[in-house]
């Protein structure tokens, strides 16, 4: 009998531990596993602590709040590590962690229907470290982004095929769903899998655009932020990282010798700074914002300060009073522009039309319902010429 109560109480703190050990790593508290479960904070801490074991059904709405499976929590079989974020100064993931635990799921998923499909990226990212100690130089962050954009073909494409791009470059890249702001893009490692999310938006697909080259700016400038035992950085260090991720950004949308051989062959700089702009937003398809610093930067035109710059647009837009960034984006691109198929739907409905997996999988694969899933497949089943181009959820 004192065996049994031996074997049981190392069994509840084995669990417990694994609890604590997964929700550390998704950067969660205690308060937002409890809310997330349904559960009180005292009963995360028992579990946590050992003093209470979870039933079978906490123990699945446990992992599903983590986003890793039951076996994981019971150390069965092969135990994956947990995804590495690059956690900076994202408010709104420490609010909310679901888009964090979103990520870990389609992480798991992308490698089952690779695994499914016997299909794997064939593109390596390289990380470039350069001087993880300090500050990076201009000229180290313009070299990385030229290496890169000659490898992904950015100038054939065009920089509405970015998440084409960063698959060619071996980032895998889905796209979510987020209603709230300050978040556009999100990264994330595990294993040899990297992972990049962008915000779907419905309008102004330029910041979407400018995020993913942004996260990959992260992935190649800043590999230290993915390590094994990163932590929350400085402010200041991570208004450092963020800087050189859009100065990366900057160079890999729009690069140097090609924005001066345009501005002195096309005397741009005999039109308004307005009008010069949104000739070259016509050319290289990003942010009017991201085409000012980069001017403003290769000392084509003299910078302004930042109010009088707001309200020249808002004169040329004809607008008053207070507007949103979205509201200065002029000539915004049309939505429809952004290639939003990837590589992880592509894959998902191959097998599921070789029937491979069926529709329960499918939603499980995109984290939709059960209904949600079966309008998706049953467009895929469509005769060939009543086929449309069925938008997929991620």
């Amino acid at each position: 009998m004192a065996k049994t109560t031996k074997r049981t109480t190392k069994r509840t703190l084995q669990i417990g531990t694994a609890i604590r050990s997964q929700r550390e790593s998704m950067r969660m508290t205690v308060g937002q596993l409890a809310k997330r479960v349904g559960v009180s904070r005292n009963t995360i801490t028992n579990y946590e602590s050992g003093k209470t074991e979870p039933s079978a059904s906490d123990l699945v709405r446990l992992s599903e709040a983590l986003g890793c499976q039951v076996a994981e929590l019971l150390g069965i079989g092969e135990i994956t590590p947990p995804p590495r974020f690059a956690f900076r100064a994202h408010v709104p993931l420490r609010k909310d962690p679901s888009i964090i635990v979103s990520a870990r799921k389609y992480l798991r998923a992308y490698a089952e229907i690779e695994e499914i499909m016997d299909s794997r990226l064939s593109g390596q990212l390289r990380r470039f470290v350069c001087n993880k100690d300090g500050p990076l130089s201009d000229r180290d962050i313009e070299a990385v982004a030229d290496t890169l954009r000659q490898s992904c073909g950015l100038h054939d494409t065009g920089p509405e095929n970015i998440a084409s791009m960063l698959e060619s470059l071996g980032v895998r890249t889905l796209f979510f769903e987020h209603d709230g702001k300050g978040l556009e893009g999100l990264s994330t490692i595990q294993g040899d899998m990297v992972l990049v999310l962008l915000r779907l938006r419905s309008r102004i697909v330029e910041r979407t655009i400018f995020s993913a080259a942004h996260e990959l700016g992260h992935l190649v400038l800043h590999p230290q932020l993915f390590s094994d035992n990163s932590e929350e950085v400085a402010d200041e260090d991570s208004k450092r990282y963020e800087k050189e991720a859009d100065s990366f950004a900057g160079n890999f949308l729009v690069p140097s010798d090609e924005v001066v051989r345009i501005w002195r062959e096309e005397r741009l700089d005999r039109l308004s700074l307005f009008n010069a702009l949104l000739l070259l937003k016509r050319i290289f398809h990003v942010s009017f914002h991201c085409l000012y610093h980069r001017v403003t930067e290769l000392d084509l035109t003299q910078p302004v300060d930042r109010p009088i710059f707001i309200n020249q647009i808002k004169r040329q837009l004809g607008i008053t009073g207070k507007a949103t960034m979205e509201e200065l984006e002029p000539d915004p691109l049309n939505p429809d522009i952004l290639y939003r198929t990837t590589r992880f739907s592509r894959l998902i409905r191959s097998a599921f039309l070789q029937e491979l997996i069926g529709v329960s999988k499918v939603a499980e694969m995109f984290q939709v319902t059960v209904d949600e899933a079966n309008e998706i497949t049953s467009g895929w089943l469509r005769p060939r010429y009543e086929m449309v181009d069925e938008e997929c959820p991620v």
